[in-house]
Order: C-alpha cells, then structure tokens, then sequence
C-alpha cells in the first residue's frame, strides 16, 4: 500500500476555552463539511464512558453533533468499512500508546486508517492518538512504556505531548531528539499541529527538536 496523503490534527489535549474555536476552524476546511461526522476510537477496550460522554459534549459545543463510538473488536469486517466510509474525521484518544497502537494493529483499524487517509479522510490524534502516527514513537519511553516501538508511519515526526507538565527542561527534549536522531515537537495543551500533504503548521508554541 502506498503511503497515504495526510490530513491530520494533531493534540496534546483538547478544551473548549483553549482549542475548541480552532478545532472547529480546521475540521471543517480539512473535511470540506460544515458538520462533518466523527468515530471517536478509545485507546483501549471498554473504555470509561465518561471520555466518550465528553468528547461527545466537546464536539457537539463546536456544531458537530454526530459522533460515533468505535469499539475495534466488536465490529464484522463489513460493519467496520462501512464506519470508515460513513464518517469525515476519525478521532483517536488518548490513553497508553503502545497499547493502543497494537490494538489498531490486530483489529487491522491500521489499514483501515491508511485507506481512510487516502480517500481524503481526516484524522485527529489526542495525546497518545497523535504519537501512534510516527513511525516509532520512540518519544514512549520517556513516559515509562514498554514494548514494541512501531507506530502507523503517517508522519516522519514524533510527539511529547504535556510537555511542560512532564519535561519542563526542553534542553533534555533536545538531547532526546539529538540522541535517538528523530524529530521531535513538544507540545502543551491547547498547542495543535496540522498536517496537510506535506505541509505542516503549529498553532500555539509547539517546540521542535532535530539534529542531523
């Protein structure tokens, strides 16, 4: 499969007071829909319903009232192409991202992603949502995860979200991107970055590391 053209919105953590007039902007000159339609994929099974409940809340506050929850191991082939074709955005949580990434992987929501990006799709990553489009997400580590470092390879950066709350020296950030030789943003909540084709924007004051 070829590499898909992305068109992604990338978070370390959503509000309304400091992303939701943003979101709204974006979503709806990614999608090319005045209330484009949203499948909000939690990062693990079962998650709480109270995430959902306000990611739902979020987004119908924005205009966008129609928000689908995705739960991967609960679908038939057909039921989950017809969610990826039925929808405009697909929301990825946050949560534990090696975990996460390996259930997209074994439900095959990877390829179904990748598809989804390549008929124009848009995908919006909160957190650990946002580091699984890397390649590696070798930034994981620095949140104490282990296991196998191999993201979805939709972009050739990586992310810390929460930065200031959890790296507040940036110069460590930098020594991190200089010594695993990946570029980095570090972002704060209510920092975006987008992705549009090869073009990519900051919203906020995302930080970026690299060292050839």
């Amino acid at each position: 499969m070829s590499n898909p053209v992305p068109k992604l919105i990338l978070h370390s953590d959503q509000s309304l007071s400091l992303t939701g007039g943003r979101d709204a902007e974006l979503l709806r000159s990614l999608s090319g829909r005045k209330a484009p339609r949203i499948l909000y994929i939690p990062s693990a099974r079962s998650s709480r319903q109270k995430a959902f409940d306000d990611v739902q809340s979020y987004y119908s506050k924005l205009g966008f009232p129609e928000v689908t929850f995705f739960e991967p191991e609960d679908q038939p082939a057909d039921g989950a192409v017809r969610a990826f074709q039925n929808t405009d955005v697909v929301h990825l949580s946050g949560g534990e991202v090696i975990a996460f990434a390996n259930r997209l992987r074994v439900t095959g929501c990877d390829l179904h992603l990748k598809k989804f990006l390549d008929r124009g799709g848009v995908v919006l990553g909160v957190s650990a949502g946002a580091m699984i489009l890397s390649r590696t997400f070798k930034t994981s580590v620095l949140f104490r995860e282990r296991g196998e470092f191999h993201g979805l390879g939709i972009v050739d950066f990586e992310i810390i979200p929460h930065a200031s709350e959890h790296f507040p020296r940036r110069d460590l950030i930098d020594r991190f991107a200089k010594e695993k030789s990946v570029p980095v943003y570090a972002m704060d909540d209510g920092d975006i970055i987008t992705v549009n084709g090869r073009k990519v924007r900051t919203f906020g004051s995302p930080t970026y590391h690299f060292h050839e």
